[in-house]
């Protein structure tokens, strides 16, 4: 079928809409594995974070959901920082002297537990990547 310029308009609309996030019945607190889609430095949570993004690739039925990963930095990514230790059980060692300590680390694909997590300040509550378990596939 041939598209008009009314049905083309009307198909735009149609994808212009935006997904609703996740709820808690689309995607229940548990293990996931899920595929890592990049990093953003920013302020969350009036602190000084990584947002590591990840995607959920199985079960199936939960495919596509994307979760974030809020991790602390601190200056110089001290062995203190929630960055640090996930840097190291990302690439199995410390850091050399010098290292660039790169998101990249993280790519490929993750079994996580995910919970679901209420701001401090009130609004509703949203899906995280509390804890990467171990590596599937993928990465270093």
């Amino acid at each position: 079928m041939r598209q008009t310029p009314a049905n083309d308009r009307q198909s735009k609309r149609e994808r212009a809409w935006p997904i609703a996030p996740p709820s808690p019945s689309d995607l229940p607190a548990g293990e996931y594995v899920a595929a890592y889609q990049g990093a953003e430095r920013g302020q969350w949570f009036s602190q000084k974070k990584v947002r590591l993004l990840f995607e959920i690739v199985d079960p199936a039925s939960c495919a596509g959901i994307q979760v974030p990963l809020f991790a602390t930095l601190d200056a110089q990514s001290s062995p203190r920082s929630k960055y640090f230790a996930l840097w190291v059980k990302a690439t199995g060692s410390w850091p050399a002297r010098g290292d660039r300590m790169s998101p990249l680390v993280f790519r490929g694909y993750w079994r996580v537990r995910i919970a679901w997590i209420t701001p401090k300040s009130g609004g509703h509550p949203m899906p995280q990547v509390v804890e990467l378990l171990e590596r599937e596939a993928g990465g270093v």
